[in-house]
């Protein structure tokens, strides 16, 4: 009787231990107390409404199919269906799928047929094969020519199984939520038969094996290697993402209406729960990559795994939550790095991650994302890390004025994310924080007036976790005029942030593939419209297609070829300034010019934005390569593309392959034609299939020996938001002009070119190149009522005379001139630049800009220099300082000094900006 009473106590404690240590759910995006609030959400706020009324269309057909047919979603899923085939472990072969042994008593989850990608996409749900036994797939080419389906073999089958799978979980998952809010079983039917079929299908699978190690690692449980538990790469592992977030908002559903699929097994669904989510984790844990975007990837694949485990006591391994995710908030290991040492790669001076767009700033919104879930647990991962915000913000100097990210490296483009801004703003709401939320919600105002972003398509996690509306802010966020990175070798220049009206330009050097970068030479791009409309090719499928020769090297860019593609970049000079503490510079002296000066081992490039008007302006190219061979590469958006002769007659062409030793990239140039030619030309590009047409003429100079190509480039993109009316995307091709010049320097005979941007009509009337010194170039380019000169020089050393009645000496100039009058002078780094008798003279480099405006002259400059003016444009004696910041104005006195033979006078001017004194 003694022994029977302590048998009833041991089992009682051990049932009220497991009780105890059980986890409540949900935990991962919200808890049981959040329940009310979102609703509310939903009941109040617009956004919130056509966000779930937009989850719940997309359910609602198979949910209410499941309740007739409850078979039919279940066979769409991709298993191992096959009598006899109920593989329990499977086998690699060069990364592809090579053989399964094993019956399970249940059909099991079928593995992926290969690692590498293909150029399909699954057909529609409804039109897949059901209870597949072979694994082909059909499916449908992404760059197609009409609707063909294709049979794809399942070992060539790419990612179709996956993305099959993760449809069905998606939807699954999406049901989950909605029965959580509503109490309605039948989407709790729904969820829980794919969700039971899954999990029981990976519980009776093994670990693939890869006795060849063709993923760096043997498979199985051992360390090492690429292999996650169910994908050839641990990144993708995002079965297990899909399958938590179900069981977490199914949990009570499932606990008390336990499949009877799971009996087989003769344990619950719990333990059956806890036995897969521990296998993801246990080989997730020493997969993948211990640093880079691979190590956070693969924490963002395990967390929510990791969050729905039970405490520690649970497990007699003592493996349960805490366990986990202390290995992410504070301990890294010999196979993934935690916050702690994650938050140290990101660079202190831009908040960037040193790796292409994309991952430079997709890392910080999934370290949100996972830190916002942690938070649910009672652990702060945010707290007192500023880099956090830094990293966040990061992304507003490499966006367009249409709210795309630049293009560079293995970066497609597309729209900027703007969920970080509300995961931070949600942080600050539940922390009280009135101060950083402003600034975050400035982020999230900013994006949503300019059509960046919209609220009302968020996810479950959005509608969860978003605070209900966005708090008013008095901060604001400016663009910047000039942004670099020298990890990214990366410069951005901007001239307006408005669609319509914007100037912006890009300049970068290229690396070695290396952190999801490409060797793409000195590089530029140029917009119209907020359109990148000289782009970076970004249109590849994937890294192991023939067609990544042409988009990630620098035949796909806006270069020379060959020579220097990857390597260290120097910034000669550049106005705005930028310094090495700064990713940054909203501060110019001059609101009209904007240019950057960048060197690279043999080549050297000037990019300048110069505005006209407050409508119009234009990009100068001046690009020299101190090498005999040259080929000059420019693409541009459009669907006509005509060159023009110095007379402005057609160009004429004739066929004539283009091709170059040692550039695989141009196989993929068609339909070349060329024509010998040294003179001036203009090329006019035109997107007339975009509403409004837009257009690119580009103003060349001319040089002997040339050869002038007209050819068909691939597409630009894959992706239809990167350009307008998704011209030049796949499966179009992208026009481009090559100009090859052989036996002859293109250091001493850069190329030179003026590109104007425009929807309607030119406002250049003509651009002329005035012979011009040695290591110098001038550029004439006229306007009806306008016409500027502008100036470039390797040797700053020497005061020239150049034609105009122009003296200069430095690095880039520019005179303006109205109605043939003085309008600005612009001088960047250099010492001296002076028109029609009035000079400026500096001691030391400076950049400067005086500007004439009715009886007032004004400048701007980064250090004092002395102004000579001749005596027929009498000055008083004062100047006048506006200080912008209070709108104060302050008087100075500076000492007035007239030349012996008092044809001019002469005055020292301090640093300053916006200083103005008043003509006589």
């Amino acid at each position: 009787m003694i022994k029977i009473f302590f048998t009833i106590i041991l089992v009682l404690s051990g049932v009220a231990t497991q009780f105890l240590s059980a986890q409540t759910h949900p935990i991962i995006f919200a808890t049981g107390q959040d329940r009310s609030s979102i609703l509310e959400k939903i009941k109040h706020q617009q956004w919130a409404s056509l966000s779930f009324n937009k989850i719940k269309a997309t359910v609602d057909p198979y949910v209410n199919r499941h309740q007739a047919d409850p078979k039919w979603i279940i066979s769409k899923m991709s298993m191992y269906w096959k009598d006899g085939e109920h593989f329990t472990q499977c086998y690699l072969e060069n990364l592809q799928w090579a053989r399964g042994e094993g019956n399970a008593p249940v059909p099991t989850v079928r593995m992926p047929g290969m690692r590498v990608w293909n150029e399909y996409v699954n057909v529609p749900l409804a039109d897949r094969i059901s209870y597949n036994e072979s694994g082909d797939m059909r499916a449908i080419r992404k760059t197609p020519s009409g609707d063909q389906i294709d049979l794809v073999p399942y070992k060539k089958s790419g990612h179709l199984i996956r993305q099959n799978n993760n449809e069905i979980l998606t939807l699954a998952e999406k049901s989950a939520f909605i029965y959580w809010l509503s109490g309605d079983s039948r989407y709790a039917k729904f969820s829980a038969d794919i969700f039971s079929t899954w999990l029981l299908g990976t519980y009776y699978m093994n670990p693939i094996l890869d006795p060849g190690k063709s993923s760096g690692g043997p498979g199985g449980y051992a360390p090492g290697g690429t292999l996650g538990y169910y994908d050839y790469e641990q990144i993708h592992d995002d079965l297990q993402t899909h399958g938590a977030i179900i069981y977490d908002f199914l949990y009570d559903y499932l606990r008390d209406n336990e499949p009877k699929i799971i009996h087989v097994t003769g344990k619950s669904l719990r333990e059956i729960a806890a036995t897969v989510f521990r296998r993801f984790i246990d080989i997730g844990m020493v997969r993948g990559g211990k640093s880079g975007n691979w190590n956070i990837n693969g924490w963002e694949m395990m967390m929510p795994s990791i969050l729905v485990l039970d405490t520690d006591l649970s497990y007699a391994d003592g493996h349960g939550r805490d366990y986990y995710l202390k290995y992410f908030t504070t301990t890294s290991t010999p196979y993934h790095n935690a916050l702690p040492d994650i938050l140290k790669d990101y660079d202190p001076v831009t908040g960037l991650w040193a790796e292409s767009p994309g991952y430079a700033l997709g890392t910080i919104n999934s370290v949100l994302n996972m830190s916002l879930m942690i938070y649910k647990t009672g652990v702060n991962t945010i707290g007192e890390n500023p880099m956090i915000q830094k990293a966040a913000m990061a992304i507003f100097p490499w966006l367009d004025a249409r709210g795309n990210v630049v293009v560079f490296g293995d970066m497609r483009g597309g729209p900027g994310n703007f969920n970080s801004f509300e995961r931070l703003l949600t942080y600050y709401y539940w922390r009280n924080d009135s101060l950083n939320a402003s600034k975050v919600a400035s982020a999230l105002i900013k994006g949503i007036s300019q059509g960046h972003y919209n609220r009302n398509a968020t996810d479950i996690k959005g509608l969860c976790l978003n605070v209900p509306e966005i708090p008013e802010s008095k901060d604001k966020i400016d663009y910047d005029r000039i942004a670099y990175s020298a990890a990214h070798r990366h410069l951005v220049l901007k001239n307006g942030d408005d669609i319509a009206t914007g100037l912006m330009a890009t300049l970068y050097g290229g690396f070695n593939k290396k952190q999801h970068l490409s060797p793409n030479g000195l590089a530029a791009q140029f917009y119209n419209d907020g359109w990148a409309m000289a782009p970076d090719a970004s249109g590849y499928e994937s890294y192991w297609t023939a067609d990544y020769n042409y988009h990630q090297t620098a035949t796909g860019s806006n270069t020379i070829i060959p020579g220097y593609s990857f390597g260290e970049i120097k910034i000669n000079a550049s106005e705005p300034y930028i310094d090495s503490l700064s990713f940054t510079n909203s501060k110019t002296v001059s609101d009209m010019v904007c240019f950057a000066d960048v060197s690279a081992a043999e080549k050297r490039r000037v990019i300048a934005l110069v505005r006209t008007s407050a409508k119009t302006g234009y990009y100068v190219d001046i690009f020299r390569s101190n090498q005999n061979s040259n080929d000059y590469l420019y693409h541009n958006l459009g669907d006509f593309f005509q060159i023009k002769d110095s007379l402005d007659f057609p160009l004429r062409l004739n066929a004539k392959p283009l091709n170059r030793v040692g550039e695989p990239g141009f196989a993929f140039f068609k339909n070349s034609k060329s024509a010998y030619y040294n003179g001036d030309f203009t090329a006019c590009f035109k997107a007339l299939s975009s509403e409004p047409t837009l257009s690119m003429d580009m103003h060349m100079k001319g040089e002997d020996g040339r050869e002038i190509f007209a050819t068909e480039a691939p597409y630009t993109t894959i992706i239809g938001a990167v350009t307008p009316n998704k011209i030049n995307a796949a499966p179009g091709t992208t026009p481009m002009l090559l100009i090859r010049q052989n036996d002859k320097d293109g250091w001493q005979s850069p190329f030179v070119g003026v590109f104007e941007p425009y929807s309607k009509d030119p406002s250049i009337v003509k651009v002329s190149f005035p012979d011009s010194p040695p290591g110098m170039e001038i550029i004439k380019v006229d306007q009806l009522h306008a016409s500027q000169y502008i100036i470039h020089s390797v040797d700053n050393l020497k005061k020239k005379t150049l034609s105009g009645n122009i003296d200069f000496q430095g690095c880039f100039g520019l005179v303006s001139l109205l109605d043939g009058h003085l309008d600005y002078l612009f001088l960047a780094k250099g010492k001296s630049l002076s028109f029609e008798g009035i000079e400026i003279n500096a001691a030391e480099d400076i950049s400067v800009c005086l500007t004439k405006t009715g009886k007032f002259l004004t400048y701007s400059s980064t250090g004092p220099f002395k102004l000579k003016i001749p005596t027929d444009r009498g000055f008083r004696t004062r100047i006048i300082q506006t200080v912008k910041v209070t709108q104060e104005e302050k008087e100075i006195q500076v000492p007035l000094i007239r030349s012996a033979d008092r044809k001019s006078m002469s005055l020292t001017l301090p640093m300053g900006h916006k200083l103005m004194f008043r003509m006589m």
